[in-house]
């Protein structure tokens, strides 16, 4: 964190572990925005952790719902920003974060399933 841009905002943030990607996977259409995580609740509930720049941090979970609505709580914001976005490309990034979420569900799935024994 750097104390030259001030403190870190944490936007819905959890009480969580978390894993942290070796690097950071940017949006296509806003680059500002990045994957950088996964958090995980002591309760076994998953979170996404995306940045803005380096003064802002949300996490985005623990189900299809909630990543949704908080998505369109992002781009909204994007939109009325100091800097805003236009609405294709806030609309662009929303979609971009709904997607990771559902890419982020098929991973543990598969991974659930393989590591499940077979039964006959």
């Amino acid at each position: 964190m750097s104390q030259a841009h001030g403190p870190m905002r944490r936007h819905f943030h959890v009480p969580a572990r978390e894993l942290l990607l070796e690097a950071p996977e940017p949006c296509p259409v806003y680059p500002g925005l990045a994957l950088v995580g996964l958090a995980v609740t002591p309760a076994g509930q998953h979170h996404l952790i995306c940045t803005i720049g380096v003064r802002h941090r949300f996490y985005l979970g623990p189900d299809e719902h909630t990543v949704t609505r908080r998505a369109g709580i992002l781009t909204a914001a994007l939109q009325a920003a100091p800097n805003p976005v236009g609405a294709q490309t806030a609309r662009a990034a929303g979609l971009w974060l709904t997607t990771a979420w559902d890419a982020l569900l098929d991973e543990l799935v598969a991974t659930m399933t393989r590591a499940m024994p077979d039964t006959p």
